[in-house]
């Protein structure tokens, strides 16, 4: 309850409020697929019409334009600051609903899609923006909160479903990205950016600001202050693409660049986005039933609410390496488990039952990457650059990330037909299997750390300091 007194926690709070109303409408967009692709796939339901193929491209599109979301925000995040390129953020994703609203065809769709495409940078720069804001011990539940309101906006978006058009719920998802872009406006702009850019007494009253003057806060802030200096004073000379490349074939930046890839690539197997998306189609082939998987889908969004609340208090009380690994493993049985009964059932080897049995198990995966897997890599990708690549990290893993959603939204269609939600289930699983193996290995702790002494285990200087 000390907490609730603190002021600091209020100013950081602002924070966070504004980035959970973004979030809410990246809810939305990303759970808008499964609105929009029913409606125009069905004749007489609307007067926009798509194939099949358009269709699943219009899912696709939205990842394929964010790579070059991902080459313009990291820049502009290190040259305009966090606090504008998060205005950006509502701004695009606010527009691209209008356009969703006044579509009259389907290539107005793809516009569209593409606007909002850009930025789905949001998914990675606002978990480090939201870092850099927060105190260390309140930064893993803060990026859990954020990711909790991106089920709440997937929630109502599937809600709203049941009795509102598709253009009724784009005019509605903009609201969430106003209001976030008005308390946006109270923000300072982050301590680590001005820093960065050598305003160091903007620095200071930020930090102050946000954090406090004890002395533990003041020596975080000479030691944050200090580092940019010392890099600064590193790099006077003009930058060009061969120090760019060099910087990005240095240690500290590939060691933090692999492990957020392999969470990235994490984050998409469990079934982040295509369980979002096409969350509708995989539980209507599990039941045979439509009216079911829609009921189903709002208890998988319910569950998700659920898990991410569990989660503030979990990733709190865990290590990130244990919590990580423990609900990755629990994950990979329950997906290849789904994909083994479904088998069974559709061989005929399972009876009716299976219809009920195989929902339950998915609802339950839902549950346990919502409580461990996407909290906890969220909050590493959040973490684990050095204040120095973050720009860079942010523009290379987002590339990365674009790359697998465009192709998890387009080719899971694909593979239910092909190889069936068996076979969908089983390779997803695979994928995260190895992901899981390759980070036990590479993963550094980083729960209760401040960033600057993650970026000193990061750059192994961790036993230099200690002696």
């Amino acid at each position: 309850m000390a907490a609730f007194s603190d002021v600091y926690f209020w100013r950081q709070s602002i924070v966070l409020t504004a980035d959970c109303l973004h979030s809410i409408g990246t809810g939305f967009m990303m759970s808008y697929p499964a609105v929009l692709q029913p409606a125009i796939l069905t004749v007489n339901s609307t007067d926009v019409r798509a194939t099949a193929n358009e269709a699943s491209w219009i899912a696709a599109s939205h990842g394929l334009a964010g790579m070059l979301g991902f080459l313009m925000v990291p820049y502009l995040m290190q040259t305009l600051g966090r606090k504008t390129v998060h205005i950006g953020l509502n701004v695009f994703a606010g527009i691209g609903f209008l356009i969703f609203a006044l579509a009259q065809s389907v290539p107005v769709l793809y516009v569209a899609r593409v606007t909002q495409g850009l930025t789905l940078c949001g998914v990675y720069v606002t978990p480090i923006m939201l870092g850099e804001y927060s105190h260390p011990k309140r930064r893993g539940y803060f990026i859990t909160l954020k990711k909790c309101s991106v089920a709440v906006g997937s929630l109502m978006c599937h809600s709203m479903a049941l009795c509102w058009t598709w253009r009724q719920i784009a005019v509605f998802a903009i609201v969430p990205h106003i209001a976030s872009t008005i308390i946006t406006l109270m923000w300072p702009e982050s301590p680590a950016f001005l820093a960065l850019n050598g305003r160091y007494d903007e620095c200071g009253k930020s930090h102050t600001w946000l954090h406090g003057d004890s002395p533990k806060n003041k020596k975080e802030l000479e030691e944050l202050i200090a580092t940019q200096m010392e890099r600064r004073e590193k790099v006077k000379n003009r930058r060009n693409l061969e120090s760019v490349m060099r910087k990005m074939l240095r240690k500290d930046f590939l060691k933090p660049f692999i492990i957020a890839s392999l969470l990235t690539m994490l984050v998409d197997a469990c079934g982040r986005y295509y369980m979002l998306a096409y969350v509708v189609e995989i539980l209507s082939e599990v039941t045979g039933d439509k009216a079911i998987a829609a009921y189903c889908t709002m208890g998988a969004d319910t569950l998700t609410i659920i898990a991410l609340l569990v989660s503030c208090y979990v990733i709190r009380c865990c290590k990130r390496r244990n919590l990580l690994f423990t609900a990755g493993t629990t994950c990979v049985c329950l997906m290849f488990l789904t994909s083994i009964i479904v088998m069974l059932k559709t061989r005929h080897i399972l009876g009716v039952s299976a219809n009920w049995v195989t929902p339950m198990i998915i609802l339950l995966n839902v549950f346990i990457v919502n409580v461990g897997v996407i909290p906890v890599c969220f909050a590493i990708i959040g973490e684990i650059f050095p204040l120095e690549h973050k720009g860079t990290g942010s523009c290379a893993t987002g590339i990365v990330f674009t790359l697998l959603y465009a192709l998890v939204m387009k080719f899971t269609p694909l593979m239910m037909e092909k190889t069936g939600v068996e076979g969908t289930f089983g390779i997803f699983g695979l994928f995260v299997l190895v992901g899981l193996v390759i980070l036990y290995f590479i993963l550094n702790e980083t729960k209760d750390k401040t960033l600057q002494e993650i970026e000193n285990e990061i750059r192994g200087l961790k036993k230099l300091i200690e002696t």
